[in-house]
């Protein structure tokens, strides 16, 4: 590392009072084509007991910020979100400020829970091949490609066309803590996820009771299909605002082509009984052969305008706890 840099470099944790510099240096307007969700959970970030939320400073100025969540009590973390000043961009400081915050991060997980993370998981844009140069020396796995899709449209009318397609699709429940018996077990599990890894707004979680205690408590609205003794379905539902106005995140765990079209439908319903006026609706599948079938539908049958802002994502993993034994964790110098 130059030496000159580390001597202008300060890494700490981030405050509520930081919202106003984070978001100048936070380029806006143009992450996740303008659909960023960093201005509505900032403030949740930094409260959030189980993320470590930091920003690095350059000469007093923020010019950088690392969130990393931790997960399954401790056993595994994962990035939030990452962002360099564009002043900075291209000029090779990303991997410099990238290891200072991950051995300060990984310190900190190690402080919350008492153990060092055994693995680490990262969603990438299979476009973005800058990022992927970050850490391309490390031996990363990739668990599944998922499809995230955009659409948009206006809340208020066609609320009845919603209920038809409701009545010619398979009925789901909304979750309550005593379904989880029909998603434990392996037949759920070996059916429909990735090794028992299910993904929330961009988020892996292990599937576990405790996960999805967390996520009722935090507001998501989670779906599931009335199959037993196993479940073949588990959608999560839940809305931020954007720069570009609200947006809606779907993501759907199954196989099935009716199941899905049904989870479709009864978020974009809770949707409306919500909010009124545009909103875009974000819809994650993780089976490659449900994205033509959500086009469709979305397009041809509830009429939602399809937004040039497709993109794949490898959801890969990291044994972490074996690439770590090598490079111990010291105390952050910065």
């Amino acid at each position: 590392m130059d030496e000159d840099l580390l001597s202008r470099m300060t890494v700490r944790e981030a405050t509520h009072g930081d919202y106003q510099a984070v978001m100048n240096m936070a380029s806006l307007d143009t992450f996740r084509d303008g659909f960023d969700y960093l201005p509505a959970k900032f403030h949740g970030f930094v409260d959030d007991h189980d993320t470590v939320f930091l920003l690095v400073e350059l000469d007093g100025e923020v010019v950088f910020l690392d969130v990393q969540a931790l997960r399954d009590g401790g056993e595994s973390f994962a990035p939030r979100t990452m962002r360099m000043a564009k002043t900075l961009q291209g000029r090779g400081f990303s991997k410099t400020f990238t290891s200072a915050t991950r051995i300060r991060s990984v310190a900190k997980f190690i402080e919350m829970s008492g153990q060092q993370p055994k693995t680490l998981h990262v969603l990438r844009d299979t476009e973005r091949h800058d990022l992927k140069r970050l850490d391309n020396d490390l031996p990363f796995k990739t668990k599944s490609v998922i499809n995230i899709m955009y659409f948009c449209w206006d809340a208020t009318p066609i609320k009845d066309q919603l209920s038809d397609a409701q009545m010619s699709l398979p009925a789901l429940v909304p979750y309550q803590p005593n379904e989880i018996h029909r998603l434990l077990p392996p037949a759920f599990s070996a059916a429909v996820l990735s090794e028992g890894l299910f993904l929330v707004d961009w988020d892996p979680y292990k599937l576990s009771e405790p996960n999805m205690k967390k996520l009722v408590e935090a507001g998501c609205y989670i779906l599931v299909d009335s199959n037993v003794p196993a479940a073949k379905s588990l959608s999560f539902g839940g809305s931020y605002m954007t720069p570009r106005g609200r947006v809606y995140h779907i993501d759907i765990h199954c196989k099935d082509e009716a199941l899905c079209k049904a989870h479709i439908t009864n978020h974009v319903m809770n949707a409306c009984s919500l909010f009124t006026g545009m909103i875009t609706f974000c819809v994650m599948v993780t089976e490659k052969e449900l994205k033509d079938v959500v086009v469709t539908f979305c397009v041809q049958y509830l009429h939602f305008k399809h937004l040039p802002h497709d993109h794949a994502y490898t959801h890969d993993e990291l044994d972490f706890e074996n690439f770590w034994m090598a490079k111990p964790v010291s105390k952050a110098k910065y």
